[in-house]
């Protein structure tokens, strides 16, 4: 991820889960990026990324208890980049979460050439 911002790249996540459920995410996973709530999925839907219905889900708490959370939407987990002229540059599909900041920071490289 610091490579990332090293380069200038802003990176953002978006999904169907509440601010709430972002903000402990980012506690319990140490994330420095903007999470953004999409709880309708409509950011989703103006990028094609599929949807499934959200509802309560199971998840750890920053004291490591399972508690359950409301999900408004569960959006397939897409990747993109956008170029500086403001049009997607790279979009993933089938992204691998372990190596997709190494393909974005791939990516990058290209697009600064």
């Amino acid at each position: 991820m610091k490579k990332l911002v090293e380069q200038g790249v802003e990176v953002v996540g978006v999904s169907g889960d509440a601010v709430k459920n972002h903000q402990l995410f980012k506690q319990i996973h140490k994330l420095n990026f903007t999470l953004l709530a999409d709880e309708g999925g409509s950011v989703a839907k103006k990028f094609g990324v599929p949807l499934k219905p959200g509802g309560v889900i199971k998840a750890k708490d920053a004291d490591g208890n399972t508690v359950e959370r409301k999900r408004g939407v569960t959006a397939a987990r897409w990747t993109f980049v956008g170029g500086t002229d403001g049009k997607i540059a790279y979009k993933n599909s089938k992204v691998n979460a372990a190596e997709d900041s190494k393909q974005i920071m791939e990516v990058v490289e290209k697009l600064s050439q």
